[in-house]
């Protein structure tokens, strides 16, 4: 294990340590991505649907791949953190979806080791924006390589227009434009306490997706509730989010 792959798994065990402690891990599917894997199998049979194979690269506690399980489809992910695999499979079992699981395998989204062209579909959500500039790159010719020509990518990453962004743009790394190391407080899985953060612009898809015949960013921005935004620290907190479909 290489010393920056070391250090992730440190952050997000922590961080799952702390979301088990508080019992404040995500136990919904990720609305956007639901929605963008829905418009791609919109029409499909199920014996069409028990045939698709889809990876998800950094899948936590696993909410999304129950939903891709019970559409039918295999759900496999890769996760850094030991604890968040446990919760995952933990969670497909108790749903009953154990049949519909391919593989759980714990390791870095910069380096799977899983077969070339293997998947129908790969999806990440606020995981490829923790990556330094050189692991985002890799993760996301990941992405190019497990994925069979016609099949579906799905993301779902920041973006500038963010509340925390444009708070502390000031501080952006200079060799890395959008990308701040954040450390506001003690919270061990809010955004604005797990260290480096990058906030994308549009124009940078279609350079980490090269040769994708579909490159298609959609913004998706909102206010979350004033309650909750001060227990983030802010008056008001913007979320802005850039919503990735992708076809190779």
């Amino acid at each position: 294990m290489t010393g920056t792959v070391s250090k992730m798994r440190k952050v997000w065990e922590d961080s799952f340590a702390a979301q088990v402690a508080e019992k404040a891990y995500n136990t919904s599917a990720v609305e956007s991505v639901v929605r963008s894997v829905a418009y791609y199998v919109r029409g499909m049979k199920p014996e069409e649907l028990r045939r698709m194979r889809f990876l998800e690269m950094g899948c936590g506690a696993g909410p999304n791949l129950v939903w891709l399980a019970q559409k039918g489809i295999e759900a496999s992910g890769i996760d850094i953190s030991p604890t968040a695999l446990e919760l995952c499979r933990r969670n497909l079992r108790s749903a009953g979806l154990s049949s519909r699981v391919g593989t759980l395998v714990e390791g870095s989204v910069t380096s799977v080791p899983l077969a070339d062209g293997g998947f129908d579909g790969v999806i990440e959500s606020c995981v490829f924006q923790h990556l330094t500039k050189e692991d985002r790159v890799a993760a996301f010719k990941e992405v190019g390589r497990l994925l069979r020509p016609g099949g579906l990518f799905v993301g779902y990453l920041l973006d500038r227009g963010h509340t925390v962004y444009n708070k502390r743009k000031a501080e952006e790394l200079s060799d890395d434009p959008g990308t701040l190391v954040l450390k506001e407080g003690k919270s061990r899985f809010y955004l604005t306490n797990i260290g480096l953060s990058h906030f994308f612009a549009k124009s940078e898809f279609s350079r980490l997706l090269p040769g994708f015949k579909v490159v298609d960013p959609c913004l998706a921005t909102y206010f979350i509730p004033k309650d909750e935004a001060l227990r983030r620290g802010y008056p008001e907190y913007r979320q802005s989010m850039w919503i990735v479909y992708a076809v190779k």
